[in-house]
């Protein structure tokens, strides 16, 4: 029976190091802003989508003060130089967005812009050196409740 409990003992002493390792990412709270301040910022990250209509080609905009470490999980980004480099329909779709702050305690690191229909989480890892905070966008589905086989257009099985 002693063998027993000192097995385990041993092999919970070898996993829980490894469980530390996985669970260094933590999502922070998000503070809804109204507006977006009109202040200098190091760099603006669009997220491009190229797939949508006209009016949904940004899904969002990060804007980014002094040397903050934020990256985004969307697969397009470009970065801009300032709000003058979107076109006009991203101009006047910009308008309605969500806006939140990034922040950390008292801390402002930056802000992100994001659709209504869009929802995102922003994620703190302190280990990182390259990305400390990383905005997760999430898309919207297409038809809430129909997304199985055969809804979209083209082939699929059966119906009209």
């Amino acid at each position: 029976m002693q063998k027993i409990v000192v097995f385990i003992f041993i092999i919970a002493g070898m996993i829980l190091p490894l469980l530390e390792g996985c669970g260094h990412s933590t999502i922070i709270k998000r503070h809804e802003v109204a507006d977006i301040p009109d202040i200098p910022f190091t760099r603006i990250t669009k997220l491009y989508n190229p797939e949508g209509t006209p009016d949904k080609t940004l899904a969002g905009l990060v804007f980014i003060l002094g040397d903050a470490k934020i990256c985004t999980d969307y697969p397009r980004e470009e970065n801009i130089k300032n709000l003058e480099e979107l076109d006009m329909v991203e101009k006047q779709t910009y308008k309605y967005f969500n806006n939140y702050v990034i922040k950390a305690g008292d801390q402002i690191f930056g802000y992100v812009a994001v659709p209504i229909d869009y929802r995102m989480n922003i994620w703190e890892n302190l280990k990182d050196e390259k990305c400390r905070y990383k905005v997760q966008i999430i898309e919207p589905e297409k038809i809430k409740g129909n997304n199985g086989i055969g809804t979209g257009f083209g082939p699929g099985p059966g119906g009209f």
